[in-house]
């Protein structure tokens, strides 16, 4: 039988008013062939995102790629340390961003663990976010188990 996982994905978004959202759900998390830590899950009308796939890979040297196809294609890398151009597809047009993060810290294991990262989103030479995303895998072990907080 395949090992089931669950997650939680606080996302917080800083403007002049702090927004947070909680997003809990089940996942595919595994180690791939290249040794990146991929959590996968289908987006659901909670998120506004229905349609949608995301993958995040974390890889060896703590890059973390956002990767979602469907109705809103995008993707994004965050590291520590570097600024990384990125493509960004809406329902009304696509464009690039910048992704740099303030911190990025990684806590994941093959048994599960916390990933939890800061970072700002720019188009030109204006901000247009600044976010934290704290994320929280395990392993289910029971139908009606807890996913606990991040």
């Amino acid at each position: 039988m395949k090992d089931k996982w669950t997650m939680r994905m606080v996302s917080i978004q800083y403007d002049t008013e702090t927004t947070e959202s909680v997003l809990d759900t089940e996942v595919a998390y595994f180690r791939s062939c290249g040794g990146d830590m991929v959590i996968a899950y289908a987006e659901s009308e909670a998120t506004g995102m229905d349609g949608s796939q995301t993958e995040i890979r974390i890889s060896e040297d703590n890059a973390v790629s956002i990767i979602r196809t469907g109705p809103y294609k995008t993707h994004l890398i965050i590291q520590d340390g570097k600024k990384h151009f990125c493509h960004y597809e809406t329902p009304f047009g696509s464009f690039t961003i910048g992704v740099e993060a303030a911190w990025l810290r990684n806590g994941l294991s093959d048994e599960g663990g916390v990933l939890a990262m800061r970072y700002t989103v720019d188009a030109g030479s204006a901000q247009l976010t600044d976010n934290e995303i704290r994320i929280r895998v395990q392993q289910m072990t029971s139908p009606k188990q807890k996913i606990q907080e991040v």
